[in-house]
């Protein structure tokens, strides 16, 4: 448990879910969120980009088999076998996209961006619930935000 007669000058500090204030633990059951320390995090982190990616392409696949599927709505009638055909495709597509997202929000993560690629995490952040952040080209969780802030308010991490 965090040491309040130790508390840092500096504000970013991970902490455990026992550290959170009374007032986000009421948040909590409200919210039922799924709050992990910054090792879990971490743990998870390498799992996540892979997903990630898979969610990036399925994006690129999904847009263009839309626009293949328009261009071919010009010529044939939307039961046309070919038409049929992509339209199940891109079902498929759809139904990858939807058990790629689920595996990412059991790792307890959450897509905030595909491009660029952005994950969040909910993690105590100096006694407060926050949201840990790692954007794509960053090797490791090194920011984070509160959950009324946006990206761009990232802040970095403070670590003993």
């Amino acid at each position: 448990m965090f040491n309040f007669d130790r508390e840092s000058q500096f504000s970013g500090q991970p902490m455990l879910l026992e550290d959170l204030n009374q007032e986000d633990i009421e948040r909590l059951d409200i919210e039922n969120l799924r709050v992990l320390s910054i090792e879990q995090v971490r743990e998870s982190l390498p799992q996540v980009k892979r997903q990630l990616s898979t969610l990036q392409a399925i994006v690129d696949e999904a847009h263009d088999m839309t626009e293949e599927i328009e261009i071919l709505l010009e010529t044939y009638p939307p039961e046309h076998p070919h038409v049929v055909e992509m339209s199940e495709l891109l079902g498929g597509l759809v139904a990858h996209w939807q058990k790629t997202i689920a595996k990412i929000e059991n790792q307890g993560a959450r897509v905030a961006g595909l491009d660029p690629g952005r994950i969040e995490w909910y993690g105590v952040i100096d006694t407060h619930l926050m949201l840990y952040s790692w954007t794509c080209g960053e090797t490791d969780i090194e920011w984070y935000y509160g959950l009324n802030e946006g990206f761009s308010s990232r802040k970095p991490l403070i670590e003993a």
